[in-house]
């Protein structure tokens, strides 16, 4: 999968410019504040159908501009396809496939990509919800039914939820059966999906830390089921016998405490917890081996690299890792997009002033 051109149309502070990267590694170079990320935001949006920095749609609008828009052609398995994503002022979005309106989850996997920022260092020691949308954002560009289940999980835990609360507001006594199978249900499937990508990532996020430190270091990533001290449960009666058992304190808190979007991934370095133990080196070290076992699970999933997209993250890593992160993409053939403020290897570079 290569990206062939992206047109900014009234996007940031473009009005109007169609960038084409190279087939390799791709430089946007330029000082603090002319727009290289908002490229990096285009290519992104494209791809996932949401801003890498916003959840407000209108903010990736031009300023004194009703309309922005972004074009990106692209190429995937010897085809070129268009994705087209027109942004309103006044609300809302739309999405367009080689011209034929679609919505964002069908969206989801047609341009694939990973998304590298100073950000993704809160993978390590952020919140756990951080590290659910990784693997959730993993999955769904690979598996469009996966995409379907973990949003139906969703929408039926925030049903039980709402039924907790009108029970009380009406004092009556909550009918959550339902909601309950619907979580088991799609809960065990998601459970499912997630523990066959975090085996093959295993994999891969073990040797890309030996590579990264000189065989020193291993990482491993470690499922923390919600409601389970022991190895993850998948059967969708554990599911439905937990909920029950928790539907009393459930009920007085007003929320569903069992299910994929309460889990975790843990990370290991050499066996130990990377959050407590690990030095910053090291976290970012285990951040970019996570980052190079995700374009490798891709790529065993679908037959094709994804798109890599580096947004000013050179600076975070020493000079050690960045020639391994270089050596890796050029190695692999791996079409990498970077932002930053000096040159980055012998790719191609494209200047924003």
């Amino acid at each position: 999968m290569k990206a062939l051109s992206c047109r900014l149309i009234q996007f940031r502070n473009v009005e109007d410019r169609t960038f084409v990267p190279g087939e390799g590694l791709t430089v946007f170079t330029g000082p603090n504040g002319s727009g290289k990320t908002n490229v990096l935001e285009a290519f992104f949006l494209a791809s996932i159908g949401r801003s890498l920095r916003t959840h407000q749609d209108q903010e990736m609008i031009g300023l004194s501009h009703e309309e922005g828009t972004v074009i990106l052609s692209y190429v995937s398995g010897g085809v070129e396809n268009t994705i087209k994503v027109r942004l309103f002022r006044k609300g809302g979005k739309k999405l367009f496939f080689n011209d034929n309106p679609v919505r964002r989850k069908d969206l989801l996997g047609l341009f694939r990509t990973v998304l590298f920022t100073p950000d993704e260092m809160k993978l390590v020691k952020g919140m756990p919800r951080e590290r659910r949308r990784f693997i959730d954002m993993e999955l769904s560009q690979v598996n469009p039914r996966y995409v379907e289940e973990v949003s139906r999980v969703h929408r039926a835990v925030a049903q039980r939820n709402a039924e907790f609360r009108n029970a009380r507001f009406n004092g009556r006594k909550p009918q959550v059966d339902m909601w309950d199978m619907q979580i088991a249900r799609g809960s065990a499937y998601v459970l499912k999906k997630r523990m066959e990508a975090l085996e093959k990532m295993n994999a891969a996020a073990s040797e890309m830390t030996r590579r990264l430190t000189g065989g020193r270091e291993t990482m491993t990533i470690k499922y923390r089921q919600a409601g389970n001290e022991g190895d993850p449960v998948l059967s969708e009666d554990w599911f439905i016998r937990k909920l029950a058992e928790n539907r009393e304190e459930d009920t007085r808190l007003m929320r569903t405490s069992i299910g994929p979007h309460r889990d975790d991934l843990v990370f290991l370095l050499n066996g130990r917890e990377l959050s407590a133990y690990g030095s910053q080196g090291q976290q970012r070290t285990a951040v970019l081996a996570l980052k190079l076992s995700e374009i490798q699970f891709i790529r065993e999933e679908t037959g094709e690299n994804p798109v890599l997209l580096l947004d000013d993250v050179m600076g975070e890593l020493d000079a050690s890792r960045r020639q391994a992160l270089i050596s890796y993409v050029e190695e692999h053939d791996v079409q990498t997009i970077i932002t930053s403020t000096d040159s980055v290897g012998d790719g191609k570079i494209i200047e924003m002033s």
